[in-house]
């Protein structure tokens, strides 16, 4: 699962649909990793703002459990995500679901996507030939 991964992420109660990007590495089942997104609510909402989170979890088998809480320094006070889903058998694609562990707050879908790794791999030969 190691790797950049892109993708978006739905709110349930209005269909709002936020982008965001994932670099995620995978060790002995263990993921860790950062995101990054557009600034959809808090203090830095509006065209020029974006959130970091980190990201803690696990992976057994098809399954990804993971926590996602953003960074102290945007100062919005968010409290940590849940997110669990499924990985597809060629680890490409993960589905699921996200909430927070207060039921009263806003919950909703998650896809993410790998990005592919084949512009470094040309890069790399090109980059080979010329030397």
């Amino acid at each position: 699962m190691s790797g950049l991964w892109s993708g978006e992420y739905r709110y349930d109660h209005d269909g709002m649909c936020v982008r965001f990007t994932a670099m995620i590495t995978e060790t002995d089942g263990k993921l860790c990793g950062t995101t990054l997104e557009p600034a959809t609510f808090g203090p830095l909402a509006g065209p020029d703002g974006e959130y970091e989170a980190t990201i803690r979890g696990d992976r057994c088998g098809q399954h990804v459990l993971f926590s996602k809480r953003y960074l102290d320094s945007i100062g919005n006070g968010q409290p940590p995500l849940l997110y669990s889903g499924a990985v597809d058998a060629t680890f490409t694609l993960i589905n699921g679901r996200w909430t927070f562990a207060e039921p009263a707050l806003p919950s909703g879908t998650f896809s993410l996507s790998r990005v592919t790794t084949r512009t470094c791999a040309v890069i790399a030969s090109v980059a080979e030939a010329g030397s």
